[in-house]
């Protein structure tokens, strides 16, 4: 990188050393529901090797968004001109956008994790979780919702109010909604290197829209997100869910790690 003295506007870029042609952007980020704290993964501190098939990625994501606050009060004092600065709390939320294509609607993907299918209190709506046992993740999507061996223990919060049924989650009334989860973003630029991981505690979702016109084709659903703590993921071989890259073709879009 070029010091104030080589800096030379007809000559140099401001920020040298970045190798051309390789770029971070929204093919290679990849956003992941799951749990609503990092260390119910499984990961040793703050890596994810171990992070076992947890985390279920939500595909046909069309946008995402996040923001970040911190307040911050301003103080002076008689006889100056100067100012104190106290910093206080920081506050996030996040949006994101999807289309509905087929499978399960974005609320019911942001619960994937969630299984009371063993609750048998009187009244409970049973939630299953989106994976199977075998694998952590559908082998024949969102049809075989195993619960032998389920990702994460039982004690879930009993769900009174039916959230919606099947793939459909439409109620933001459920009390389903009133429990946390996990998002989990990666980012790699366009030769799958890691460049950043950060896992989101403790969601909650605020509002939820859908949007559709009669001169379109598609459906889209977006949600917005307050959570509680974004927690820094130290990047080694960031590794998800096995087969998720595979496509359709019977080809491997990325290989077996993150």
């Amino acid at each position: 990188m070029p010091g104030l003295e080589q800096w030379a506007p007809y000559k140099t870029h401001v920020q040298g050393g970045l190798p051309t042609g390789n770029f971070v952007n929204g093919q290679f980020i990849l956003v992941c529901a799951g749990p609503p704290f990092f260390n119910q993964l499984g990961a040793v501190g703050t890596d994810l090797n171990a992070a076992g098939t947890i985390v279920y990625p939500i595909g046909l994501t069309q946008n995402f968004g996040w923001s970040q606050s911190k307040s911050v009060s301003r103080i002076f004092e008689l006889g100056s001109d100067r100012s104190y600065f106290v910093t206080g709390r920081s506050m996030g939320q996040l949006s994101l956008g999807r289309v509905i294509y087929h499978g399960p609607s974005l609320l019911r993907t942001m619960y994937a994790y969630y299984n009371t299918s063993t609750d048998n209190k009187l009244g409970a709506y049973k939630v299953r979780p989106l994976y199977s046992a075998a694998t952590g993740y559908d082998a024949a999507p969102y049809d075989d919702r195993s619960t032998t061996n389920p990702p994460l223990k039982s004690g879930l919060h009993s769900v009174q109010i039916p959230p919606g049924y099947d793939n459909m989650f439409l109620n933001l009334a459920s009390d389903l909604f009133s429990q946390p989860v996990g998002l989990l973003l990666i980012l790699k630029d366009n030769e799958t290197n890691n460049v950043a991981a950060a896992y989101f505690e403790q969601c909650y979702i605020p509002q939820h829209s859908m949007q559709v016109d009669a001169n379109g084709l598609l459906m889209q659903e977006s949600i917005s997100i307050q959570y509680e703590k974004v927690v820094p993921i130290k990047l080694a071989q960031v590794r998800l869910l096995e087969g998720v890259l595979e496509d359709q073709s019977g080809g491997y879009a990325g290989g077996d790690t993150l």
